[in-house]
């Protein structure tokens, strides 16, 4: 009988510690879902507001009441591959803040709103059906350069007028390649860090530490749901 109670007493010991353990791991789980919920919640409270948008495009696409009749930015049409954000993000620049409307009209209602505000410059991609067909460019290929065509997915109901209106331009793995790259075309080239050549002679680089892309806080809210 004492045989059987301490086999017993150790059987429920052990599942005693089985109990605890799997119930730090349920807390430890539950610790890191309230984590991404709250970065999720914090990323989205930044998209909405348009929160890494310059002054101009931020009035147009979360003030303008209708006014515009916006269809989001074009970097909502964007997906980008993680490791080509930066570069993207380089070579597009303003770009991908332009708000996308239907008619030449309601790109003169979202410039007379900012203008009415002093909100600064504002760009407008119009969709203008009437407007001739896609033709894209043939890109260059040297070793180490990738086409941003090749790194970007265009979706979403406007993909021909967003393919026009992008560029022609280069990601370089290094940023030796990106100057022999921009010996040979005047298109922008960026390295994979973001540094963006314009021509053998015009090289910017550099970002602050907080500062968040576009293609990053969409990206990662993407990831984190």
């Amino acid at each position: 009988v004492r045989l059987d109670a301490a086999m017993r007493e150790s059987e429920l010991a052990a599942t005693r510690t089985e109990y605890e353990s799997r119930l730090q791991s349920v807390r430890a789980h539950e610790q890191e879902l309230a984590r991404v919920e709250a970065r999720l919640s914090s990323l989205v409270e930044i998209e909405a507001s348009r929160g890494e948008f310059g002054d101009a495009a931020r009035m147009v696409l979360v003030q303008a009441n209708g006014r515009v009749g916006q269809r989001g930015a074009v970097a909502d049409y964007l997906d980008v591959d993680r490791r080509y954000e930066r570069a993207v993000e380089a070579c597009l620049g303003d770009l991908l803040q332009h708000v996308v409307v239907e008619r030449h009209d309601q790109a003169a209602a979202g410039l007379a709103l900012v203008r009415e505000h002093d909100a600064g410059r504002c760009g407008f991609v119009v969709i203008d059906p009437g407007s001739n067909g896609y033709h894209p460019r043939e890109a260059l290929r040297m070793p180490g350069i990738v086409p941003i065509s090749d790194v970007l997915r265009v979706a979403g109901p406007h993909v021909v007028t967003i393919q026009k209106v992008m560029p022609e331009a280069y990601v370089a793995e290094t940023f030796e390649q990106a100057v022999a790259m921009s010996r040979q075309t005047t298109a922008p080239v960026a390295t994979i860090d973001g540094d963006l050549f314009r021509g053998p002679h015009l090289v910017s680089g550099g970002a602050k530490v907080e500062s968040r892309g576009i293609l990053a806080t969409k990206r990662e809210i993407k990831e984190l749901r």
